[in-house]
């Protein structure tokens, strides 16, 4: 199951880095802004998975990931189709932060994806008072 996801990822990293034209909705259709968005989750999903390759990882640690790889999937893969959920951003979010809270990482890891959190914190609140979906 997590090499299917991963490989899934991967796909779809591949997609947007191409310059997929897709469907989006920020006003004046500026797909360079629409390309910026995807990359932070992009290198979010980069960053899971290199943390998850923590060879000291407990089951409990693994379930973590899994969760928080599903629920930013099911947000990248609908912000893809040019829909903005922010609930499912808030789950990704959500579950992120249960991976960085409870799991056993890498110094170097945890500060990658406390980052990331941030990141995906100020791009909420960006959206969330600039635009409306």
């Amino acid at each position: 199951m997590r090499r299917i996801l991963s490989t899934f990822f991967l796909l779809l990293s591949g997609a947007a880095a191409f310059g997929q034209s897709v469907p989006y909705d920020r006003p004046y259709g500026d797909r360079d802004y629409a390309r910026q968005d995807r990359s932070l989750f992009d290198h979010v999903r980069m960053d899971l998975d290199r943390a998850s390759a923590y060879p000291y990882a407990s089951r409990a640690d693994r379930n973590r990931f899994d969760d928080a790889r599903s629920k930013l999937f099911d947000f990248a893969s609908r912000f893809e189709q040019g829909r903005y959920e922010k609930h499912r951003l808030d789950e990704a979010i959500d579950r992120i932060r249960h991976v960085v809270a409870g799991n056993s990482l890498d110094p170097r890891d945890r500060g990658a994806l406390d980052d990331d959190l941030r990141r995906m914190r100020d791009y909420r609140e960006f959206r969330n008072h600039h635009y409306t979906d």
